[in-house]
């Protein structure tokens, strides 16, 4: 068997380097790809199963679904991630119909693609409420919207000029925290480009690839979800379960990107663990996080994603099974998805 990896790297991290060693160690062949040149379907040819970890940023969400799409569709090779798994990610408006499809619990929301009728649901709604953009990682692109004019000028903004990715939130500094000098440079370093595509129509062109276009042409809101100090972070992999929680951030109602994990096992609502089996059993999922919150005592979905820190899922101390039963040890994430997409190879193989 021949696995063809293409090489990933998000800061220190890597899900390829983890991958090529697992499967090595269980004397199953790695083939390195290059996925992004001319030749990328005659290298897929050469592979029984491709694996790829691709990143939440404009370049890979744009190439690499497309190339992944077409190694799994049109040559019948098994990939990872797969169609279903991945088409959605870092995509909330994708995620908005498919829990719905899916019939999983999540906060009411509205979407609007028509700017009359957003604008007039607003003019009534509950506030406080939650603005997001569709992308958007680690809190990034959420906005508690408090009153009507607000929402109303979110709205204006996103059916009109527009509203870049990484340009809403994450540059302001979080209460509680001391002022730094990184800070103050991102804050320049933004207002430059801000400055350039205003004069100059030249687009902001920031390390992160999120400035590539604005998000434009609709409007998601989600019901604020009052005295949840604390998110719950259940990640399935096959029939496996990892949980910990993330504390929000001082005097925020964010938790996602905050770096203040619990991982005791006892904290983790086995409600929270069931769901996420049973969704990612029904939607097919390879590999899924899900991000939960409380209403009146229920936990409801809020995000989803296929890739996610690797560190904070191998700190969790044990697993569930499918049967909710307790399985201790640390293991790394990319262990599981190697092991699991190795079995379905054979699988496939064997049809």
């Amino acid at each position: 068997m021949i696995i063809g990896i293409h090489p990933d790297r998000i800061g220190e991290e890597s899900y390829s380097d983890k991958w090529t060693e697992y499967l090595r160690q269980r004397g199953v062949g790695v083939k390195e790809l290059n996925l992004l040149a001319q030749d990328a379907l005659e290298q897929a040819r050469a592979c029984d199963g491709v694996m790829w970890r691709w990143a939440h940023n404009a370049d890979e969400k744009q190439s690499a679904q497309r190339i992944l799409y077409t190694i799994e569709h049109s040559l019948d090779i098994p990939v990872y991630p797969n169609s279903r798994t991945a088409w959605h990610f870092d995509e909330k408006i994708a995620q908005f119909y498919l829990l719905q499809a899916l019939g999983a619990p999540t906060p009411r929301s509205w979407l609007f693609w028509n700017y009359a009728e957003a604008m007039a649901w607003a003019q009534n709604a509950e506030y406080p409420l939650v603005f997001k953009l569709s992308s958007g990682a680690g809190s990034s692109n959420v906005i508690k919207a408090t009153d009507v004019q607000q929402a109303r000028d979110l709205i204006r903004r996103c059916f009109f000029e527009g509203i870049f990715p990484g340009t809403m939130n994450e540059y302001a500094e979080t209460p509680g925290f001391p002022r730094s000098k990184e800070a103050l440079k991102r804050l320049i370093r933004r207002l430059r480009e801000a400055a350039r595509y205003a004069w100059e129509g030249e687009y902001p062109r920031l390390p992160s690839g999120w400035f590539w276009r604005p998000e434009k042409g609709y409007a998601l809101f989600q019901e604020f979800l009052a005295g949840n100090e604390f998110d719950t972070r259940i990640t399935v992999i096959g029939e496996r379960a990892f949980g910990f929680r993330r504390m929000n951030r001082a005097g925020d109602f964010r938790a996602s990107g905050s770096g203040l994990i619990e991982y005791d096992p006892s904290g983790i609502d086995l409600q929270c663990v069931e769901i996420a089996l049973r969704v990612s059993k029904q939607g097919g999922f390879q590999s899924m996080a899900y991000d939960f919150l409380y209403k009146e005592g229920a936990p409801l979905i809020c995000e989803i994603s296929y890739a996610y820190a690797d560190w904070a899922v191998h700190n969790c101390l044990g697993h569930w099974d499918a049967s909710l039963n307790w399985v201790e040890g640390q293991m790394w994430p990319e262990e599981a998805q190697a092991e699991d997409f190795v079995n379905d190879v054979r699988l496939e193989q064997s049809a």
